[in-house]
């Protein structure tokens, strides 16, 4: 008691000295409580995103791999630096590429057996896609009628076009006549596993929701269907009705759907290929999709090309299967379990969420990484600046150090009194930079998130219009531009990133503690100096001097 007395009084004794130590100290309090809040902010926003987040991930073959495994593993002589031809472009043999390979997919069958790789909370679902044309009087949304004679003429034109277009060198291995993937169906078909598959459509953030009639049975097989509001009023069609659809190859090979329900929606689309119109999508069962595949398969017909060679027309669905986690954890877990359970290392697993999420947080995680450098800047100046200031503060106090050591009080109690002298005035600092700095952290920290969204922003624009993309818009094939947001990333999804633009919450106890822990490393450091000069000092040494 008597120290901290004493410490009390001198602190009251050299009031502008300690007036300019708590300044300097309420200065680090509250740049480190700022710096340190925007570090919590990043940490908790990524915690709470992360928990609310609906994970899921997909099995994919890792083509880009597959493609290098492929070069590298070109023989000898064609790659060699010598047979290498003007402009550095090898004489590589491109029949060499087994490109059947690059579109290797897993079935179903696999696909269920990594599902033994999922934990409690997590699940699954499967669609598979066909396009298919229409049938009879059945049009496509957004199409005109047109007569026999006119139709043919155009299919001859397109075909034509479509021939000029896609024919490639016969060098591409072999591949004469490359037929590109093009959308040239009327319809998209989907067939869904169960209602789980369809949440992102028709959950109650979708946009998709039954106007009237009902849903498809999910687990039936029946040719039942949901058709768009804007295809069932386009061709005047009611629940009940039936629609004919074929095999876009062999036009004979017909299937008859019920519709069950019509569905609304918000979307639009202005891709220009029919079947990639939201109105022309159809729903149905997976069950359905699988019993249109087998029939098409038992009809054995087959299309013959201009060489007279023939080639099956059995339609074939396109599967997509989706796992969905409980967690981050979950899914890091599977992702590692799904090669023990015979998963070949040509098959990646990824999740287009996780993607999403990490990316949108890349303005906050660098805010974050900036903040850290600014605190362990700030600490070390204030800790330099600190130790100056007491350094000299000793000197003057030199006299005074050696009255007290010559009545007796012991140095190890003189440099507990300079030590707490400069404890309490780093407290008092630290607990007012803590309030201010815990008033100004959430406003500060979002004016500083916007500013480096807005940098993100113009850097991915700048990007983009040195590739001869509007910095507002993404040009379509017409040579118009599509409108946009000005935050476009043109080379990674498409579309605007949806950036975390700003955090509720930022100081809490954790950065409280974390400043008391500065407060305590600064009195220490600063006081460092002088407790080892008190300690070499001789009392009479200094009163003799004193003169």
């Amino acid at each position: 008691m008597y120290v901290i007395n004493n410490a009390v009084k001198s602190i009251t004794r050299n009031k502008l000295r300690n007036i300019l130590i708590g300044i300097i100290v309420l200065v680090i309090a509250v740049s480190a409580c700022i710096a340190l809040s925007i570090r919590q902010a990043a940490e908790t926003t990524k915690e709470d995103t992360l928990s609310s987040l609906s994970i899921t991930a997909t099995i994919s073959y890792d083509r880009t791999s597959a493609m290098k495994e492929m070069a590298s593993s070109a023989s000898g002589e064609d790659m060699d630096p010598e047979n290498m031809e003007e402009g550095g472009k090898g004489s590589f043999d491109r029949g060499s590429f087994d490109f059947d390979a690059l579109t290797s997919s897993l079935t179903l069958d696999e696909y269920l057996t990594y599902t033994e790789a999922l934990e409690d909370g997590d699940s699954y679902y499967y669609t598979a896609s066909l396009s298919l044309n229409a049938s009879g009087d059945l049009l496509p949304y957004g199409t005109e009628e047109s007569s026999d004679d006119e139709t043919e003429e155009t299919t001859a034109d397109e075909e034509d076009e479509d021939a000029d277009a896609t024919e490639m060198p016969d060098d591409m291995g072999g591949r004469g006549n490359f037929s590109m993937m093009t959308s040239s169906s009327d319809f998209t078909v989907t067939g869904y596993s169960s209602y789980d598959a369809m949440l992102d459509m028709f959950g109650t953030d979708g946009t998709y929701s039954i106007t009237d009639g009902e849903m498809f049975d999910e687990d039936s097989s029946a040719l039942e269907c949901v058709i768009s509001d804007e295809l069932a009023l386009y061709n005047g069609l009611e629940v009940g009705d039936t629609i004919t659809l074929c095999n876009p190859d062999y036009e004979d090979e017909t299937y008859e759907f019920t519709i069950v329900g019509i569905y609304t929606n918000t979307a639009s689309s202005d891709s220009g290929f029919s079947m990639n119109d939201p109105a022309n999508s159809i729903f149905t069962s997976y069950g359905a999709i699988t019993a249109v595949e087998e029939a098409s398969a038992e009809a054995g017909n087959v299309t013959e090309d201009s060489d007279g060679e023939e080639t099956s027309a059995a339609l074939a669905s396109v599967l997509s299967f989706t796992y969905t986690f409980a967690n981050a954890d979950n899914y890091e877990s599977f992702a590692e379990k799904v090669y023990d359970l015979g998963l070949s290392g040509d098959y990646t697993v990824s999740s287009s969420d996780l993607s999403s999420f990490e990316e949108s947080l890349t303005p906050l995680e660098t805010l974050s990484t900036t903040a850290m450098w600014f605190f362990l800047i700030v600490v070390a100046v204030g800790g330099i600046i600190l130790i100056t200031i007491n350094i000299f503060n000793l000197r003057e106090r030199k006299y005074e150090v050696g009255v007290l050591t010559a009545i007796g009080m012991k140095k190890s109690k003189v440099s507990l009194q300079f030590l707490t002298e400069i404890f309490i005035v780093t407290f008092i600092a630290i607990i007012i930079g803590a309030v201010i700095g815990a008033c100004v952290s959430v406003p500060v920290t979002n004016a500083l998130l916007d500013s480096q969204i807005e940098s993100s922003a113009e850097t991915q624009n700048t990007l983009n219009e040195n590739f001869g993309f509007s910095a507002d818009g993404i040009p379509d094939a017409d040579g118009g531009e599509m409108s946009g947001s000005g935050k476009i990333d043109r080379f990674s999804t498409g579309s605007a990133t949806e950036y975390v633009t700003s955090v509720s919450s930022a100081t809490n106890i954790y950065v409280i503690l974390e400043l008391i822990l500065v407060g305590l490393f600064l009195t220490l450091i600063s006081s460092l100096a002088a407790l080892i000069s008190i300690m070499r000092y001789e009392p009479l040494k200094i009163l003799s001097s004193r003169s």
